[in-house]
């Protein structure tokens, strides 16, 4: 709940090479059943989580859900000892250190997975509970204000509208970061057959090719994402790096040795 935004990401990027199918030692069911678990919990989560309007929407929806358990003054059924501990001494700093020693494990193995995700709800059941007013993280800001009765509060909203192609493009940007300029290659032509009509998917494809140094295909891919989305930052940003003419080289001087071009017919 107080994660800031730059831990939100980095924590959804260490899951999509987790949960990646081309893991090294996965069997074709475990494969199976990390694609599903990155596509119905982990992606969805953070396309809301990395919205600020979003994630305010749904932590107003939150809290008048708290507020609404501590009116009719009812004890939460708690499954967990260590959710317990945290309902009988509840503390924000308690809740953070809770939470750390649990979140490490949600996504060691495929089969706790479920387990530990109930563990960390419940956490975050009792943290709302308990603090008086409590405060979130949304975004790049803290949002700590609590609605009033009157305020009209939206519905959770539905989570926007994800790219099939999300998991390699966020793969492709982690190794373009590290300039393994072959792995973000590889992940973004698999992104194009997932998600062909992505301009994302062309701005960084356009990217990586700078860098190896194919300038004229670079400047292809730039072009077909700025015919996708005129505005594409990353395609704006480099383009103009492919399409500057190269100063051509001046030829050597002839020299005639000793005696200049003397002598020469």
């Amino acid at each position: 709940m107080t994660a800031e935004a730059a831990q939100i990401r980095k924590k959804f990027l260490k899951l999509a090479k987790i949960l990646h199918p081309d893991v090294f030692g996965k069997t074709t069911e475990e494969k199976e059943m990390a694609t599903k678990y990155f596509s119905k919990m982990v992606s969805p989560a953070y396309q809301l989580l990395n919205s600020d309007r979003e994630r305010g929407e749904y932590l107003a929806t939150l809290r008048m859900f708290a507020q609404s358990k501590k009116q009719k003054e009812e004890t939460p059924a708690l499954s967990f000892e260590i959710a317990q501990k945290l309902y009988r001494l509840p503390h924000e700093i308690t809740y953070k250190q809770f939470v750390e020693q649990v979140a490490p494990k949600q996504y060691e193995n495929l089969d706790s997975i479920l387990e530990y995700t109930a563990t960390l709800s419940e956490l975050n059941l009792v943290y709302m509970l308990t603090q008086p007013s409590p405060s979130f993280t949304s975004g790049s800001s803290v949002a700590t204000s609590s609605p009033t009765v009157n305020q009209e509060v939206s519905p959770t909203p539905k989570p926007p509208t994800q790219s099939p192609a999300l998991r390699n493009l966020n793969m492709a940007e982690l190794f373009i970061s590290k300039k393994q300029w072959t792995d973000a290659l590889k992940e973004l032509l698999t992104a194009e057959k997932l998600d062909p009509n992505n301009a994302k998917v062309y701005a960084l494809r356009g990217l990586v090719q700078t860098n190896q140094n194919l300038a004229a295909i670079a400047k292809s891919s730039f072009q077909k994402a700025l015919k996708l989305d005129p505005n594409e930052p990353t395609a704006l940003k480099y383009i103009n790096q492919v399409n500057a003419p190269k100063t051509p080289e001046k030829p050597p001087e002839k020299k005639g040795g000793l005696f200049g071009g003397w002598g020469k017919k």
